[in-house]
């Protein structure tokens, strides 16, 4: 899995050695870790930077932040990352007294908000990456007849949504009046 790891812009190394331990634990476990660091001073540079990291964003499966001192850098880079439809991954420092960070308050269900300290780091970011992964959306190609076709092209028009919405939308609705897969989810 491709995981793009993002960090504050004035965070120093020393407050995040925790947080490095968990990108070494991913790193590990063999997972594709894109680290990016920007010390970018110029305007030129800046804009250099934000491309480099939209490109990283849409090539990534998770983005895996630090937001004990989030800034504008981070909040940026979690909004492009949802706004692309991909899940982020939220650490936090639990010594952190900031209940104003980019993701307090936030209930996007793609955004994963987990606190670490320096003894349980690897198990947080292991517990927060399963239910990243849980959250991740999987392509699915569905030959259907023309008259579901047919359904489907106005069902979205009247209803004013995709075509592949409703089909997941039934598709939900069969998850929970099944009792077979509900025992089965709950093993």
């Amino acid at each position: 899995m491709k995981i793009l790891v993002t960090l504050p812009q004035s965070q120093s190394s020393k407050d995040l050695k925790n947080f490095s331990e968990g990108v070494k634990f991913l790193k590990k476990i063999g997972h594709n870790v894109i680290e990016v660091n920007s010390d970018s001073k110029s305007q030129k540079d800046l804009s250099k930077t934000f491309n480099q990291i939209d490109k990283y964003i849409k090539d990534s499966d998770i983005l895996l932040t630090e937001v004990t001192n989030a800034d504008s850098k981070v909040g940026y880079e979690i909004a492009r990352a949802l706004d692309e439809k991909k899940v982020v991954i939220a650490l936090e420092d639990e010594k952190s007294k900031n209940t104003l960070s980019v993701v307090h308050g936030n209930n996007t269900k793609q955004l994963v908000h987990r606190r670490y300290n320096e003894k349980n780091i690897v198990e947080v970011v292991e517990d927060a990456l399963k239910e990243a992964e849980g959250k991740l959306d999987s392509k699915f190609i569905l030959i259907i007849s023309p008259e579901m076709d047919r359904y489907l092209n106005w069902a979205s028009k009247t209803k004013r949504t995709h075509k592949a919405q409703i089909v997941r939308s039934a598709v939900e609705q069969m998850m929970k009046k099944d009792k077979d897969y509900r025992e089965y989810n709950q093993e």
